[in-house]
This record gives structure tokens, C-alpha cells and sequence, in this order.
């Protein structure tokens, strides 16, 4: 293969080239600058001084120009990556690093002095050692971990025309990468959302914590703050003895509409720094899974992030978090972002500025998060924000016990990770049917209301992609169980029912083509909510809908019960089943004044026809299949 002439390559760094604020080119050590508080530095550092097999180090003068390719490469995926490549940030320079070190000591072990040595035969050898390399507790590398490797010889490769001895050929000339990887399409694992039974037990204790419970534990540690600043003297003991003392003697509160207190009185000083630790994580949960920020994006939240701004026709204000999103920035400062806010994450948010409040003040830092590093509540170590890594042991070991998590079907304990609440709220945020979410359906509203508002401009296009998809997956499934329902009332059910061909049928290439086209090519909209689907159209909708689709201050169930756009289907029996009992209910009042009642009347009505539309379809379609059959 013909290689690059001289001239076409990168410029050699001089030795005075800087890396960042800390480092130069020729320290054996680079220090990368960082902004992220969830990380620590050592996680941005990258040794290049790494012990070879025969005892050396790389940094030694006969590696001279290996090392000096080594740096080329890592540096030039910074300044100047492969064609279709972001500028790597300083933590994936890092992760890079790690396995560049990886492959010069299994080059180096097997006597190679440089890239150039690097032919397909060699990477096919790699690729295999690779394979057989064991990663954490002894178990084999995943599958993404192993196309990683792959990536990097393939990525020295494409940055061939830099180095001064570059590999002489692709790695894999005519094959796939993934062939000597294992990882393909069939072994992408998408990370999961958390179930929703598990997701709304887990948000409604983490919200129920930051109410009432939290104020009690910042009081209390209010009262204990002071012992850290204390000199204890010659009498520690007697230090210690006084803190306990405070304690023991607190008492917490009754909730309201319980009739103990949320928690009994504590007998140790450890158990307010466990306390403080249930609150955080409560925090955090409240904030990813009611936001969907990225734990980094979280955990880099700075004091006074809370910010209000009008909305687009100005009838009222939205509250915004002001963070930044790192991962898709072209900086590692990142870039900036608001995310819309409800009630619960604004509490969440205060909660977090009281108990960083003495710890701020102590570090002059801003962090939202910073926290005790040690043990105990009067612990003199430096106060630091904790990591994912951290976060994710303890919201598994800690938390889900403390709140008594429910367990999956099968009894087994839902494994909790830092993204799940990104992809929850995703999923919420798409669903329309928010039936099951109970008292989180307000909170969604709300921020869907705020997302939907022209005024609100999202940078944050992966989440946007999240929640698109989820609503492109319940539209299919509305379609789906719209074209094939035995039972449909409404009137827009009626017409529906009338003309599907595919009434009765189960799922079948022929539907799942139709719903393609209606997705794809019709133009068709479907609206989703608790109570039924809309099959919109604007010139027909009684909500007063736009272009964009329905009107969500005017779409009520007496609105849609009368909109020739309105369909329901046996799965909403329960709703308006339920509607009826209530609004029965009503009228058996005798207190009830004549408006009230002439509107519970009302609801009857539409409850009952809706019902009887549903029996009748039902007993319809039964009697149509018997006549065919007979």
C-alpha cells in the first residue's frame, strides 16, 4: 500500500506542545483539565512512564519513537480525528490510553518495536488475546468492551498519515471487525428502562423522602455541623460523647396522614451520616428520573441552577434547571442547558443546596452536591462530590432496602443503575396512557407542557430521540389495537370499526405494513390519553386543536365523549367504569346543588354510552362471527 508522502502528515509536536493547564508533550504524565465534578482527577490522567515485559518503561529512550507515535495518535483524536469523528473529550482520551497501553505491551511482549509492525495476521492474534483476556471478577470482556480494541486498530489505521511509522495495512483488510470481535446487532444491549411498577414505587418514596423527612434530617444536622468545626481538646471522648447526646435526644416527625414517626430515634452518630446519604439519593433519584438528565449532568449541578423564564404566550413562568450536557459537547466544559423542571425537582434541588450549604461555605466551591467524604457526621476530611460508581452501590445496597423497593416478578431485586431514570423519563415523557403512573401523572404533564412550549429550545437531541421513539412504539400499538378491536366506541370508534378489514385479526405482515403507511405516508396523527385514542383531524376536533394536534387544555373526557375524533377500546372500559361509579356516587348526595348535579347527570350519560357502545360492539361483532360460522 502506497503511503502518504511526509508532507501530507500531521506536524510533529515540539516539546514545549501543551496538553492542557498541567501538562506538556514530553511529561510522562498528562493531566487533563476537567470540569466534571462526579469524576476525580486521577481519572484524567494518562501515564505513559507503564512498565513493559522485559522490566523497561515505555518512557525509556529506546522507545523513543514508538512513544512519540503512541502521543501522535491519542492527541490527534483530539485535534484532528478521523473523518465522521467528534474531537474526543479528555475522558475518552483517557479510556484510549488505557487500551493503547494494552496493545504496546502485547506488541512489545512479543518483540515489536512500533505500529508499522501491525499487519492483519498480527491484529487477527490480537483480536484472539483479546478474547481470552478476562476483565472484572475474573469474566470474559463484553462484547462492545472487545470492539473497542477493534476500533483502535482500525483508528490507527485511518490516522496512518500522522504517525511517523504507521501500521502497513487495515487490520481486517476485507473482513468485519465485528468477526473477531463477537459484537454485532444481535449483541447490542440496550440499557433498560426501570419497569414501571418498580419506577413509580421507587419515585414516590424518593419524593415522599424530601419532603417532610429531609427537613428533618438537615435540622438535625444543622445542630451537629458546629462539632465539626470544634477543636475537641484533650477529650475527644467527651466530643464524641456530646454529639451522640444531641442525636439520641432528636425526634423525628409524623408525616401527615401516618400514624408513627417517619423514623424511630437514632442511638449512633453513624446513623445521621446514613440518614443524609438516603436523603441524597432520594434527590438524585427525584432529579433523573423527573428530568432525565445524565448523571454527570447532575452530579455537575452548581448552586442557584434554578431558573425561571416565561412562557412563549407569556400567561405564565416554567422553572428550568441551568446545567451542562458533557457527553455530545465538542468541550470538555461542556455545553450549556436548561431542563424543565416540576415541583418535586425544585424541592429536590433546595434539599441539596441546605445540606451542601456549610460545605460550600468551608471550600469556597459551588457544587451542588458536595457531601461528607468520611464516616461520620463530624468527619474533618475534605467535603467532594460522589461518584456514579458510588451512587449506583449505594442506591442497590442502601436505598432500595431503605424504601423497601418491590421486586421483580420472579422475587429477584431490580438492579438500579445512574441512566435508568433517563431512560424512565423517556418513556414517561412519550407515554400518552398514563394510567399506571398514578401520582406522577401531573409531574409528566407538567413537563411535557414545558417541552411543547415554543419557548423551551432543547439541545439535548439524544433525550429528544429517547421520548420520540417511545411515542412511535405506543402510536404502533394504538393502530394495532384500533384496527384489530372486536370492541370500539366513540364516535370516531364507530367509523373506525365500520371500515377496518382487519377487525378481529391478530398481527399479520399485511397489518404491519398498513400501520407503516399510515405512520409513514398517510399523515395520520393518533393522540393517546387515559381514556382513549384520538384518530385527529382538524376540522372535526371539538377541543379546538391546531395543526400541531390536540388542544391539552380543552381535551377532557366530556370534550372527547362528544368528538367525532374520539375512539375507545376495551382496555379503557375500566376508566369511564370507574367515571360512572364516582359520578353515582355524586348524585346519591342530597347536599348536591342543582349545577352540580345536572353536570354529574351529564357525566352519567357519556359514561353510559360510551359503556353500551363497548357491550353492544362486543355483542355485535359475537353474533357476526356465529352467522359466518353458521
Amino acid at each position: 500500500m502506497t503511503m502518504p508522502a511526509q508532507s501530507e502528515r500531521l506536524h510533529r509536536f515540539d516539546a514545549a506542545q501543551r496538553v492542557s493547564s498541567r501538562s506538556i508533550w514530553t511529561d510522562a504524565q498528562w493531566h487533563f483539565d476537567h470540569t466534571r465534578a462526579d469524576l476525580r482527577r486521577h481519572q484524567f490522567r494518562v501515564d505513559w512512564a507503564f512498565e513493559l515485559p522485559d522490566g523497561s518503561r515505555f518512557t525509556d529512550p529506546r522507545w523513543h519513537r514508538w512513544l512519540e507515535d503512541a502521543r501522535t495518535f491519542l492527541w490527534s483524536l483530539r485535534v484532528d480525528p478521523p473523518v465522521g469523528r467528534r474531537q474526543a473529550q479528555a475522558r475518552s482520551l483517557v479510556t484510549v490510553a488505557v487500551q493503547l497501553r494494552f496493545l504496546i505491551r502485547w506488541m512489545a511482549g512479543r518483540g515489536m518495536h512500533g505500529f508499522d509492525e501491525l499487519d492483519t495476521d498480527t491484529a487477527k492474534e490480537f483480536m484472539r488475546s483479546v478474547t481470552e483476556r478476562r476483565g472484572h471478577a475474573g469474566m470474559p470482556l463484553r462484547p462492545g468492551t472487545r470492539q473497542a480494541y477493534a476500533n483502535l486498530l482500525i483508528g490507527l489505521f485511518q490516522q496512518r498519515a500522522r504517525l511517523a511509522c504507521p501500521p502497513s495495512e487495515h487490520p481486517f483488510a476485507d473482513e468485519r471487525a465485528s468477526r473477531f470481535s463477537g459484537f454485532g446487532r444481535q449483541t447490542i444491549q440496550r440499557l433498560p428502562h426501570t419497569p414501571d411498577d418498580i419506577a413509580v414505587a421507587l419515585i414516590s418514596a424518593a419524593i415522599r423522602l424530601i419532603g417532610q423527612p429531609a427537613a428533618d434530617v438537615i435540622a438535625l444536622r444543622d445542630r451537629v455541623v458546629p462539632f465539626r468545626k470544634d477543636d475537641p481538646g484533650p477529650t475527644p471522648f467527651a466530643h464524641r460523647q456530646a454529639v451522640r447526646a444531641l442525636v439520641s435526644s432528636f425526634r423525628f416527625s409524623t408525616i401527615e396522614g401516618e400514624e408513627v414517626a417517619w423514623h424511630p430515634p437514632l442511638t449512633r452518630t453513624r446513623e445521621l451520616r446514613l440518614l443524609i446519604n438516603r436523603i441524597q439519593e432520594a434527590c438524585f433519584v427525584t432529579i433523573s428520573y423527573l428530568v432525565g438528565a445524565r448523571v454527570s449532568e447532575i452530579l455537575s449541578l452548581q448552586a442557584n441552577c434554578v431558573e425561571e423564564r416565561p412562557s412563549a404566550d407569556g400567561a405564565e413562568s416554567f422553572s428550568y434547571l441551568r446545567g451542562r450536557i458533557f457527553k455530545t459537547a465538542g468541550t470538555d466544559a461542556g455545553t450549556p442547558h436548561l431542563w424543565p423542571a416540576p415541583a418535586p425537582v425544585l424541592r429536590a434541588v433546595e434539599v441539596l443546596h441546605h445540606l451542601s450549604e456549610p460545605f460550600r461555605a468551608e471550600t469556597g466551591r459551588s457544587e451542588l452536591w458536595l457531601s461528607l467524604a468520611g464516616r461520620g457526621v463530624v468527619d474533618r476530611r475534605p467535603p467532594e462530590v460522589p461518584t456514579g460508581w458510588s451512587l449506583i452501590i449505594r442506591l442497590n445496597r442502601r436505598f432500595a432496602p431503605f424504601i423497601d423497593l418491590p421486586c421483580q416478578g420472579d422475587g429477584t431485586p431490580w438492579h438500579l443503575t445512574t441512566h435508568q431514570g433517563r431512560k424512565t423519563f423517556a418513556r414517561f415523557v412519550g407515554k400518552r396512557d398514563r394510567t399506571g403512573l398514578h401520582a406522577l401523572q401531573h409531574h409528566f404533564g407538567h413537563v411535557t407542557r414545558i417541552m411543547t412550549d415554543s419557548a423551551y429550545v432543547g439541545t439535548d437531541f439524544d433525550l429528544s430521540e429517547l421520548v420520540d421513539a417511545q411515542t412511535l412504539e405506543e402510536t404502533r400499538f394504538a393502530l394495532e389495537e384500533l384496527l384489530t378491536a372486536s370492541r370500539l366506541a366513540g364516535n370516531g370508534g364507530r367509523r373506525l370499526s365500520s371500515r377496518s378489514r382487519f377487525r378481529g385479526r391478530t398481527r399479520d405482515g399485511e397489518l404491519a405494513a398498513y400501520i407503516n403507511f399510515l405512520i409513514e405516508d398517510s399523515g395520520m396523527r393518533l393522540g393517546v390519553c387515559d381514556w382513549g385514542y384520538c384518530v385527529y383531524r382538524v376540522e372535526t376536533a371539538a377541543c379546538m386543536g391546531d395543526n400541531r394536534g390536540p388542544n391539552a387544555l380543552w381535551r377532557t373526557q366530556s370534550t372527547c365523549a362528544s368528538c367525532a375524533n374520539f375512539a375507545v377500546t376495551e382496555r379503557h372500559r375500566p376508566v369511564w367504569q370507574a367515571r360512572l361509579d364516582r359520578n353515582l356516587a355524586l348524585i346519591a348526595d342530597r347536599r348536591l346543588d342543582d349545577p352540580s348535579l345536572a353536570l354529574a347527570n351529564t357525566r352519567i350519560a357519556e359514561c353510559q354510552r360510551i359503556l353500551s357502545d363497548l357491550s353492544a360492539a362486543g355483542e355485535g361483532h359475537a353474533q357476526e362471527i356465529h352467522r359466518k360460522s353458521g
